[in-house]
C-alpha cells in the first residue's frame, strides 16, 4: 500500500480565529482543563459566530460522566447510549464540533463513536501549544513527565471491546515524551517482545521533539528490542496516524491490533477513530493519565479534521 498524505482532503487549519464563519447549524463542544489554550478557541469564535451553539462540558472523571456548564443538573454518563443519545440527538442534523485540546479521550472516545454509527458530520478541532516544557524530559523520570501520576489501564468508554486473541496481535504504541508511561504499558500488558511497534511522532510540533521522545523512551525500546520496529506519523496529524494504522495492517494481512496512545492527543484521536472502524481487530489500551498543571505555553497551529469523511472514505 502506497503512502500518501492526505492531510489536505481532510484538514484544514484556522490561522485567525476573526474570519473563521462556522455553519449556521452547528454544535461546539469543548471543555477547559488546567491548559488555558483550552478555551481559547471556544471564546474567540464564539464572538462572531452567533449562530452556532456553544456548550461547554465537565468531565467527572470517578464515574465517567459529563456535566453542562449552566446546567449542573443534566448529568450524563459516558456509558450509556441513551444519555448521549439524549445530549446529541437534537442537533443530527448540524455539523458537530468537538475540540479536544481540553476534553478527556474518556469523553472524545463516546462521542465519536455515537457520531460514526449515525454518519453525522463530526469535525475534531486542536490547538497545538506553542511549546511544551521540556526540561523534565531530558531527565530519566517516570510518571512525573507531564503527568501528575497514572490511573491505570480503564478501557474507554464505548470502546470496552478487549479481545479474545487467537494470536499474538500486534502491538503499537504512540510515543510521547513520557518514557514512564511506555513502560508502565508494557509492564501491565506484557505483550510479546517482537510485536511492539514503537510510534514516534515524526514531524514533531518542533524540529527537536522527536528527539526528545526517542530520549525519553530509550530505555524501554532498548530493553524491548522494539528499536527496529519504529514507525513514523506527523505528530500533528489525525489522518496521517489513522492511514499508518491502516497500512500497518494491511502490511501484516489484518492481524488483530492492540494500540496504546500515549503520545499526542491528535495521534490518540486518529487511534480512537480507528478502532471505532474495526472493533472486531483493534483493542484500545489506555492507561487514563492525570495531567500536570500547565505543562506548555502559548497556543500554535489550530487544526480542524473532518473525522466522518475520514472514516466513512477510508
Amino acid at each position: 500500500m502506497t503512502k500518501i498524505n492526505r492531510d489536505y482532503i481532510y484538514i484544514d487549519e484556522w490561522y485567525d480565529l476573526n474570519k473563521v464563519i462556522l455553519e449556521p447549524k452547528s454544535l461546539y463542544i469543548y471543555a477547559h482543563d488546567p491548559e488555558d489554550r483550552s478555551v481559547f478557541c471556544a471564546q474567540e469564535l464564539a464572538r462572531h459566530n452567533l449562530q452556532t451553539e456553544f456548550i461547554e462540558i465537565v468531565f467527572n472523571n470517578a464515574n465517567d460522566t459529563i456535566s453542562i456548564v449552566n446546567k449542573e443538573n443534566l448529568i450524563i454518563s459516558l456509558h450509556s447510549i441513551n444519555q448521549i443519545n439524549s445530549l446529541l440527538s437534537p442537533y443530527k442534523d448540524y455539523i458537530i464540533y468537538i475540540e479536544v485540546t481540553g476534553l478527556s479521550c474518556r469523553v472524545a472516545a463516546p462521542l465519536m463513536k455515537y457520531a460514526m454509527e449515525r454518519s453525522i458530520e463530526m469535525r475534531i478541532v486542536y490547538a497545538e501549544p506553542s511549546i511544551y516544557k521540556l526540561e523534565e524530559f531530558r531527565k530519566i523520570g517516570i510518571h512525573k513527565d507531564l503527568c501528575e501520576t497514572v490511573e491505570g489501564i480503564n478501557p474507554l468508554p464505548g470502546l470496552s471491546n478487549l479481545l479474545p486473541h487467537s494470536e499474538s496481535p500486534l502491538f503499537v504504541v504512540l510515543l510521547g515524551f513520557e518514557g514512564g508511561r511506555f513502560s508502565f504499558i508494557i509492564q501491565d500488558q506484557n505483550p510479546d517482545r517482537d510485536k511492539i511497534i514503537p510510534v514516534l511522532g515524526v514531524p514533531g510540533y518542533k524540529l527537536d521533539y522527536p528527539y526528545i521522545a526517542m530520549w525519553g523512551n530509550r530505555n524501554q525500546i532498548k530493553n524491548t528490542g522494539s528499536w527496529q520496529n519504529i514507525k513514523y506519523a506527523e505528530a500533528n496529524s489525525i489522518v496521517d496516524i489513522y492511514m499508518m494504522l491502516r497500512r500497518l495492517s494491511y502490511d501484516n494481512r489484518n492481524p488483530e491490533m492492540v494500540i496504546a496512545p500515549i503520545g499526542t492527543k491528535p495521534h490518540a484521536i486518529g487511534a480512537i477513530l480507528y478502532s471505532i472502524k474495526h472493533p472486531n481487530k483493534v483493542e484500545i489500551v489506555y492507561d487514563n493519565p492525570i495531567r500536570s498543571v500547565h505543562r506548555t505555553d502559548g497556543i500554535g497551529k489550530v487544526v480542524v479534521c473532518n473525522v466522518t469523511k475520514l472514516f466513512e472514505e477510508n
